[in-house]
């Protein structure tokens, strides 16, 4: 599964589409997930990419819209709120405390 999630990560999929790669019914699946785990398909998808965005704030020079884009985020203000509430900083706010 992390490889189908590693090769999708940058586009948008439902749960639908793991459950179906894994072959099981969607309801089985993220239980299974969950079990495995410890968190939702969607917690851990979202968090591998505010893993990845969080890496490219801190080596890249990009603007912040094209990491959120990049990262299958549908707007900016939706990736700062979730990047906020998991890391408890705004992208800017990480970026610009990686750079003093």
């Amino acid at each position: 599964m992390e490889d189908f999630i590693a090769a999708h990560l940058f586009e948008d999929f439902a749960v639908a589409d793991l459950a179906a790669a894994a072959c099981m019914s969607v309801a089985h699946f993220t239980r299974s997930f969950r079990a495995a785990t410890g968190r939702t398909p969607y917690e851990y998808v979202s968090g591998r990419r505010l893993d990845l965005a969080k890496h490219r704030l801190l080596t890249e020079d990009t603007q912040i819209a094209e990491i959120a884009a990049a990262t299958g985020f549908s707007s900016q203000a939706n990736f700062t709120r979730a990047f906020r509430n998991t890391m408890g900083v705004t992208p800017a706010q990480l970026r610009a405390s990686a750079q003093r």
